[in-house]
């Protein structure tokens, strides 16, 4: 998806839980430095984002990813807009996508 950030059209990744579940599961923070400090880096220039159901269950653990949920919360775990949830509400509208649900 792309959005404004800065005045700037730059590409926002939207993670569901399996992305993370894998990145935490395989690729070890001292093993893959580059891709973690690049990972880090975009969180800062929010370009990473998820949602709060995401967040919901990935928190229910005691583990890396879960600690890591908590401590960027605010930053990735978003509450959608008005504005979104009427874009998903379209995209729910069409028969094909709604065997998601």
């Amino acid at each position: 998806m792309a959005a404004q950030v800065g005045g700037d059209d730059v590409i926002v990744y939207v993670f569901d839980s399996g992305p993370l579940i894998d990145l935490f599961r395989h690729y070890y923070r001292e093993r893959f430095p580059s891709l973690w400090k690049h990972f880090d880096r975009m969180i800062e220039d929010s370009r990473i984002t998820s949602t709060r159901e995401v967040f919901n269950e990935l928190a229910g653990h005691e583990d890396e990813l879960t600690n890591w949920c908590k401590a960027n919360r605010g930053k990735v775990f978003v509450t959608p807009t008005a504005a979104e949830l009427a874009v998903v509400r379209e995209i729910f509208g069409v028969y094909h996508f709604q065997a998601m649900i």
